[in-house]
């Protein structure tokens, strides 16, 4: 062997097996550099002497330690590796047991497989154990034990026939008594990445001495000591600290929000259980993703090119659980998790903005007790994922104006790509950042280079802010070969949603009015006079221009109205609810600038006791008077809350309306039906417009044939029988006939079915003539 091998025993009482184990090792070395260090663990027999005699017989290849008292095996093992390390320069470290019931004839071959596979370790399993039968138990359960405690895959923990390199050992601190060592050093080098071989090895019956492994002391020492490296490691690994944060967090209040955010999603969403589905887009934003997964022609492309993909992308790994698929909760849980990220997200920008706690309190607040957040966040609706988005991207926009690092400005560019690919609106976002983060720019730069920083941290943000925009417009490119399809395709008409005797077209007062209504209707009354308020302090305190951005929303909304490409209406002029939740995302800003005011509650005490000078004994302290004032705003906070929900979230009442509209009520009926009577085979049915039904019915989307079917549509449009059609739905509402009512109608096509059912508003047929095949 031309390597380098330092053998170390640990030895306890064993003065009649250590002469030959020790003989049989040097035996097989001889010839190569070698040492077999023996640590004699406190032997109450001849041990220590015996051991001595070996390295006056074999000098420089015999080392003894001895131990004062018995300290167990892992101290043994513990003091040999240190011997090792200190007293020679073996590359290899070898560790076995001196009780003879291995033999060296194997460590060659060690040697060699470590070199060939380049293992940083070598380990043996005792292939036939030579034990008796309490004792093989005893070590099975440890190695399982070790196993499930610190999932290390490890055939036999037990097994004194490791080969190690030194430069593992020389970078590992162990700490392990009695049998622990073993599943600590195996744990440790495991997670440094350390390429680790199990080979079989032999094993004899022990002939001298007594084992003391299965000593009801040292079982206890063993499990002891097993418990406390697991704490420990666990306590150093990624889940440990995280633990650790949650149950000492860096900053409490933020911790005790968080807290109340999921406590309160969990509760809206048992509270609105029975709603999560009324929304029609609700629908839709289920059904995209599952046809990913499931539909005649799955893949990507169900995507479509009207929807943004993001919101769909997330709800993947969760839309197959046919359980949360049809209860909405593959969607809610991501609306949920937005709703406690924004929570988080506005709580930290507020405090950036103030240094205050208590505006990180009130900005949370203000947005986690808002009824329609509360009913968008248990229902799959894209808004909370927007919200999360929108919030994230200011957050680090406003670190990025105090401590100008790039890294701030990436995550603020990130975020605003995951927003552009959630919502629509999310893209008017894009400008407004872009001039916040060129203007602290051209205010921060010396004169003679602005121009040229501009120029740069624009490229650096817009590059990220405005891949998604790009990706997006590549995308319906490549598959429908328009880059605007999501603006002027088939589905994306503006018509199909604005009528043309829309009150805001053309008018931009009544736009304006309507939009205000919208986030009165969304929030109350006073909650965005706080706003407001807030706004003019931030305005005069001449704070962070970042959430400024975000106020570009509103106009933007206005416009769309004015411009008639989005219908809202508000029962104040309409006499009806639509799109009300349009008005939801101006409670970013809002709370961002009434937790503001909270700020400012320090700064009107500290000018109170400037004017009044210094409070006389027995007044309330100033620490009372902002405990007053913050409790106040909290107290104004809850209260708007609570006036909103008792007069009734317009967000919830607008859903609920439109699932109690004849139409619906029928389309529940005839989803009822068609799910009761569907006897397998394939459906022609379209999407647009008929969502409730495709879903409510619980028929598998494989077999549904649909506008996204790519290849199989139109064919089966022509001749729905020549493609294996067995079920054929037409929708005959007056003015918004779908595609099949269109193309097949009263078609002499449609002979060979049956009609099955009949309403105001659709016809079912059948195939004549085929067998069930469920």
């Amino acid at each position: 062997m031309p390597v380098s091998v330092a053998v170390v025993m640990p030895a306890y009482c064993e003065e009649d097996s250590l002469a030959a184990t020790v003989a049989d090792f040097l035996a097989v070395l001889d010839g190569s550099d070698h040492r077999v260090i023996v640590v004699n663990d406190g032997s109450s027999d001849a041990t220590g002497q015996v051991a001595e005699s070996l390295a006056r017989r074999f000098p420089g290849r015999v080392l003894v330690v001895h131990h004062a008292a018995n300290e167990g095996y892992g101290a043994a093992v513990r003091t040999g590796i240190q011997a090792a390390l200190e007293r020679t320069e073996a590359a290899l470290i070898f560790l076995t047991d001196s009780d003879g019931q291995f033999r060296a004839r194997q460590l060659p071959l060690f040697v060699e497989v470590a070199g060939t596979e380049r293992a940083d370790a070598v380990i043996g399993y005792r292939s036939r154990r030579a034990d008796p039968p309490a004792r093989r138990l005893l070590g099975w359960l440890w190695t399982r034990l070790c196993r499930t405690l610190r999932r290390i895959r490890v055939r036999d923990m037990g097994c004194a026939y490791k080969l190690l390199d030194r430069r593992l050992l020389e970078t590992v601190s162990l700490y392990g008594d009695a049998a622990t060592i073993s599943p600590e050093l195996m744990a440790k080098i495991s997670a440094r990445g350390a390429r680790v071989i199990q080979r079989p090895v032999d094993h004899f019956p022990r002939e001298h001495g007594h084992q003391t492994g299965a000593q009801p002391r040292v079982v206890v020492r063993s499990l002891l000591g097993l418990g406390g490296l697991w704490a420990n490691m666990f306590r150093h690994s990624t889940s440990g600290r995280a633990v650790q944060r949650l149950l000492h967090p860096r900053d409490v209040p933020l911790a005790w929000l968080t807290v109340a955010a999921i406590v309160l999603a969990v509760a809206g969403g048992w509270y609105f259980a029975d709603v999560p589905l009324s929304y029609p887009d609700a629908v839709s934003h289920l059904l995209i993703p599952r046809r990913v997964l499931e539909s005649p022609t799955p893949g990507l492309a169900q995507l479509g090119g009207v929807w943004l993909p993001f919101p769909h992308l997330l709800a993947l790994p969760l839309i197959w659980v046919d359980s949360w698929y049809l209860a909405g909760s593959a969607g809610s849980l991501i609306s949920m998790t937005a709703y406690v990220l924004t929570t988080r997200y506005l709580y930290r920008t507020a405090h950036l903005l103030t240094s205050s706690r208590a505006a990180g309190l009130a900005a949370g607040a203000a947005f986690m007790l808002c009824p329609s957040a509360l009913y968008l966040q248990s229902t799959p609706m894209t808004e909370l994922p927007l919200l999360v988005c929108l919030a994230a991207a200011t957050y680090h926009l406003t670190r990025w104006c105090r401590t100008w690092a790039p890294g701030q400005l990436a995550a603020a560019g990130l975020a605003t790509l995951l927003a552009t690919l959630t919502r629509y609106e999310a893209w008017v976002f894009v400008p407004a950042a872009g001039a916040v983060v060129a203007a602290v720019t051209w205010r921060r730069s010396p004169r003679g280079g602005r121009l040229r920083r501009v120029e740069a941290h624009l490229i650096f943000f817009g590059l990220l802010a405005c891949a998604g925009v790009a990706a997006w417009l590549a995308w319906n490119t490549v598959i429908f070969g328009d880059p605007l399809f999501f603006h002027r395709g088939e589905f994306s008409k503006s018509s199909l949603w604005v009528s043309a005797d829309e009150v805001t077209t053309g008018d931009w007062a009544v736009s304006a009015l309507t939009y205000a209504y919208a986030v009165v209707g969304n929030m109350g009354l006073v909650l965005p006079l706080l706003g407001l308020c807030g706004l003019a302090v931030h305005l005069l305190r001449r704070r962070s221009s970042a959430p400024l951005a975000l106020l570009i929303l509103a106009p933007f909304f206005v416009f769309a109205l004015y411009d008639g490409q989005r219908p809202l209406h508000v029962e104040e002029i309409t006499g009806d609810l639509y799109n009300v939740r349009f008005g939801l995302i101006m409670l970013l800003p809002v709370a961002l600038f009434t937790g503001g005011l909270a700020a400012e509650v320090r700064t009107a005490v500290t000018a109170l006791r400037l004017r009044a000078g210094r409070l006389r004994a027995g007044r309330v302290p100033a620490a009372g008077l902002r405990t007053l004032g913050h409790a106040l705003l909290g107290v104004v906070i809850v209260a708007c809350a609570a006036t909103v929900m008792i007069s009734g979230t317009d967000t919830r009442r607008e859903a609920e309306g439109f699932r109690a509209t004849v139409v619906e009520s029928a389309n529940s009926k005839a989803a009822q039906w068609l799910g009761a009577h569907y006897d397998g085979g394939r459906v022609l049915m379209a999407s647009f417009g008929n969502e409730t039904v495709t879903f409510d019915s619980h028929l598998p989307l494989s077999s549904i044939l649909y506008e996204g079917s790519f290849r199989l549509w139109e064919p089966a449009l022509r001749d729905p029988m020549a493609n294996h059609v067995r079920w054929i739905h037409l929708r005959r509402t007056p003015g918004n006939e779908d595609p099949v009512w269109k193309a097949l109608g009263d078609s002499a096509r449609l002979r060979p079915y049956t009609l099955m059912y009949e309403d105001a508003y659709r016809r079912i047929y059948r195939l004549s003539g085929t067998r069930s095949s469920t």
